[in-house]
């Protein structure tokens, strides 16, 4: 472009053919400020899950070890009593931690003289409603990326066919005029970084 601004052609095509590489240009980099905003949006929901699914598990296990103090003495009570592994999917940790706070508030009564509190059922439900969020974020995030990075290659893809357009036009201008020739070889290769 900038070879394109210093050396102006009268001619109406090459004109045009300069007009669609700025536009080009320009799309492309609007689309890497996407692609490294939605790079920078999953990496904190990560960051954030990490951090959350961490406390959850903390809670998990005050909520787990009430259960099994009252189950001692109350044998039948429903609460999951079992902590889910460590490598469980966010899916799956999900569900289990769910249905243990939704077990235990509907036996909030029988576990309350073991320790269980409104504060623990209410910090849980908070931060697994944040941590469902963070893995919401996270998905159209990386699906954004993904996107702006399959339009960016078809960008380039133009970007690259306006370029040899350009050259083909300037081959003809500079025909007789090698130190232009030249310049514009020099120019027109770009090294261009990987999307």
């Amino acid at each position: 472009m900038e070879f394109v601004r210093a050396h102006p052609d009268e001619n109406p095509a090459t004109t045009l053919v300069a007009t669609r590489l700025t536009d080009l240009a320009a799309r492309a980099s609007q689309l890497l400020q996407a692609q490294r905003t939605q790079q920078l949006a999953v990496a904190s929901s990560v960051s954030l899950k990490a951090g959350l699914r961490d406390t959850l598990e903390e809670y998990f296990v005050s909520l787990v070890g009430i259960a099994r103090s009252a189950a001692e003495d109350h044998p039948d009570i429903t609460v999951h009593r079992r902590m889910p592994r460590r490598r469980t999917n966010e899916a799956t940790f999900l569900t289990t931690a769910r249905v243990a706070v939704a077990e235990a508030a509907g036996i909030k009564a029988l576990l309350e003289p073991y320790g269980l509190s409104d504060g623990l059922l209410e910090a849980m439900n908070g931060d697994l409603d944040a941590y469902e969020a963070a893995i919401s974020r996270q998905r159209n995030a990386a699906a954004a990326q993904v996107g702006a990075g399959a339009e960016l290659r078809a960008v380039v893809e133009d970007v690259m066919g306006v370029i040899r357009n350009l050259d083909a036009l300037f081959r003809v201008r500079f025909r007789d005029d090698p130190d232009l020739r030249g310049a514009w070889k020099s120019a027109r290769n770009v090294a261009w970084r990987a999307p």
